[in-house]
């Protein structure tokens, strides 16, 4: 059985970077009784997953997203503090995505320093291979999923909530989002998703939810047992989620490797994506999860420049328009791109685009360091506003009470 610690501090994980989303602040007004109640919920066995909300992101291509209730995403960052730690110690080192101390700009700078290591800096050939898996997370069987991970669970994790934790997991992996969900986009915007990536229309056991948090971790777990082959052919390689890189003086090698995986990834039922395969000499350069690497430089893929452009553009517009407001969105978003692009070499594209910036927008906002960040003018913050209207308040108290002394000094009775 789970008690209210357990639950307590799976809240306060899922809570974090959270607490200003409607279904958070929702269920905190009554927390206490909420965890109580999924608590009893789940150790008698009547919990079960609420209303999904269905999206569509278009950007950068049609994709479809599903968000578990609050209460859902508990359980899911319950089943993540058991569960990550143990995979943690299972996992390659050459695994990037959703891990503590990896992550996206960990894997480029990895990719670029294998280049230079297997080119002997630059100075000897060197090759890069890159394979993508084909609709990966649509095309996961949920039920041998849900076993592997039961599996695991049996022979490694040693806590009271043992037999809690393996049903849960097995709830959460066989849950089927699709069958009760609210489509928050436009239908049509469906037509433009494959068949095959969607949970709408790809089998009843294939595919877990994009969106939710146990789907990137048993995602990197069902394809652990890949990694670890790959590495005992080829050490310089590195995955993101389903993009895989390899990186050998040798051609045949790199090649070599490609019958070995179609017959792994089969044992899983997932395969290639034949249209997404790359290799090419180092010098050629090698895109790798949102940067282009090239001898002795990284910089930023064009879909993420042509973004920043674009986050650029509405910035100087609501400055034109004097929106406060919108002004701060903008400049949140703007600033998220200046901090991506900070790691690789693109100061010039940077100032470019920046350049387009109106005017008027220097009214308003500032840049600090070498387009490092945007800042909006102190006299346009919350703070500054609120100090004006505080000073205002007390102004006006002061002038009432020294026309109310004046008043009773002019009302007093002459001395004799």
């Amino acid at each position: 059985m789970i008690d209210f610690e357990t639950i307590l501090e799976a809240y306060l994980d899922c809570r974090k970077r959270k607490r200003s989303t409607v279904g958070a602040t929702e269920f905190e007004l009554d927390y206490v009784h909420n965890l109580v109640e999924l608590m009893n919920e789940v150790n008698s066995r009547q919990y079960r997953i609420g209303k999904s909300i269905c999206f569509v992101v278009r950007y950068p291509r049609y994709r479809e997203v599903f968000a578990g209730e609050f209460r859902d995403r508990v359980i899911h960052h319950y089943i993540a503090l058991r569960l990550e730690p143990l995979f943690e110690r299972i996992f390659c080192s050459r695994t990037y995505n959703c891990r503590k101390g990896k992550g996206q700009l960990a894997g480029v700078v990895q990719l670029a320093e294998d280049i230079r290591a297997e080119s002997e800096n630059y100075t000897k050939d060197a090759y890069v291979m890159k394979v993508d898996l084909k609709g990966f997370f649509m095309s996961i069987i949920k039920s041998k999923l849900a076993k592997m991970v039961d599996d695991f669970i049996v022979e490694h994790y040693e806590g009271d909530d043992k037999e809690d934790l393996r049903w849960l997991c097995n709830l959460v992996v066989m849950h089927r989002p699709e069958t009760n969900c609210e489509r928050r986009s436009p239908l049509w915007m469906w037509n433009f998703i494959p068949k095959e990536k969607s949970l709408f229309t790809n089998g009843e056991d294939r595919g877990i939810a994009i969106g939710n948090l146990f789907a990137q971790l048993f995602a990197n777990f069902l394809l652990n047992t890949i990694d670890w082959k790959i590495d005992a052919v080829c050490v310089r390689h590195n995955r993101y989620v389903d993009d895989i890189s390899f990186v050998s003086k040798d051609k045949e090698k790199l090649l070599s490797i490609i019958p070995m995986l179609r017959t792994e990834l089969g044992k899983l039922g997932l395969r290639l994506n034949e249209k997404k395969f790359y290799l090419q000499h180092y010098s050629k350069g090698v895109q790798f999860t949102g940067a282009i690497i090239k001898p002795g430089r990284v910089y930023v893929a064009n879909h993420t420049i042509n973004s920043f452009a674009l986050a650029v553009e509405r910035l100087g517009n609501a400055t034109e328009m004097g929106m406060v407001d919108d002004i701060k969105k903008n400049i949140a978003s703007v600033n998220s791109y200046l901090g991506i692009m900070t790691h690789y070499n693109e100061y010039a594209t940077k100032r470019r685009i920046m350049a387009k910036l109106p005017p008027k927008f220097y009214e308003y906002c500032y840049i600090e360091g070498h387009f490092d960040i945007v800042k909006l003018k102190y006299k346009y913050t919350e703070k500054a506003i609120f100090m004006n209207i505080a000073k205002n308040i007390i102004n006006k108290r002061d002038e009432e009470d020294i026309k109310e002394s004046s008043d009773r000094g002019g009302n007093q009775p002459a001395s004799r």
